[in-house]
């Protein structure tokens, strides 16, 4: 028991190497994190590289027709 006016004492916690070492943290702190990570099936991944190869090619086509388009119209408006 603590008397009266003494404040009790608690010895101050030793720091560990991996506290003192800020690379050894980052790099254990970088494996939990890793751990963390969840990865696609292989169908989930062949359907979302589908899907992203898909809209690439419709974006393009888009992109292409209406700068056709801008290109004539320039052209009729504007000859050289």
């Amino acid at each position: 028991m603590v008397e009266k006016g003494k404040a009790e004492r608690s010895k101050p916690r030793r720091a560990s190497r991996s506290d003192l070492n800020p690379l050894a943290r980052y790099f254990r702190e970088l494996k939990m994190e890793w751990n963390k990570i969840t990865f696609p099936e292989r169908k989930e991944l062949y359907r979302s590289t589908t899907v992203v190869f898909i809209f690439t090619v419709l974006v393009t086509i888009v992109i292409s027709v209406f700068d056709l388009l801008v290109t004539f119209l320039f052209g009729y408006i504007l000859p050289i």
